[in-house]
């Protein structure tokens, strides 16, 4: 073996295995306040009709595995090592369905996975335009949404939400401020509902 090699090879060897060696963080959206569900589903206990929060839609630069981070107005920074336990999309409709639970006591709220109520009901829908943290140390909420009574097809409630919290840099921290802005619109939502 040549000797000029053995420094270049020695780099490349330590570069791997410092490559390797950084384990990957897993994250998860929850929600503010845990739900406790003590209720059956032959009757439906709320006041009023019951609540199904459908779906969120998240534009596909989003609804990555990898967390996504803004680093100036047209760049995005992809996690390498920081991964979503599972779809964003999937998780804030789960967050925004035990939210919206906590936010409304006495209403049904059914969560994801749950049958379709049988008979008229109310349907949230919500449209993500932005949902990330930034350089700058905010994680940023836009997001449009509309509540639909199912059996007449008419809009009770709707609006346009933009909402920001501080977060410190560390990943762990921006998805508790993600949290924290899921919560914070479910209670903007929930106040349409009362």
């Amino acid at each position: 073996m040549n000797l000029k090699m053995l420094p270049l090879l020695l780099g490349a060897a330590c570069g791997l295995s410092a490559c390797a060696s950084v384990p990957t963080q897993y994250l998860t959206l929850t929600p503010e306040t845990p739900m406790v569900r003590e209720e059956s589903f032959g009757i439906l206990q709320g006041k009023g009709l019951p609540l199904l929060v459908a779906h969120v839609q998240m534009p596909a630069d989003l609804d990555r595995l990898y967390l996504t981070r803004e680093q100036s107005r047209n760049r995005f920074k992809v996690a390498d090592h920081v991964r979503w336990i599972a779809p964003l999309s999937g998780m804030a409709q789960r967050v925004l369905a035990q939210d919206m639970a906590a936010a409304l006591p006495h209403k049904t709220v059914f969560m994801p996975g749950d049958p379709t109520p049988p008979g008229p009901y109310l349907l949230l829908r919500v449209v993500v335009q932005r949902f990330m943290p930034t350089d700058s140390g905010q994680v940023e909420l836009n997001a449009d949404w509309f509540v639909l009574n199912m059996s007449t097809q008419h809009i009770l409630a709707q609006g346009r939400s933009s909402l920001q919290a501080a977060s410190r840099q560390h990943p762990r921290d921006q998805a508790a401020a993600m949290s924290q802005l899921l919560a914070e619109l479910a209670q903007t939502v929930a106040a349409h509902l009362r």
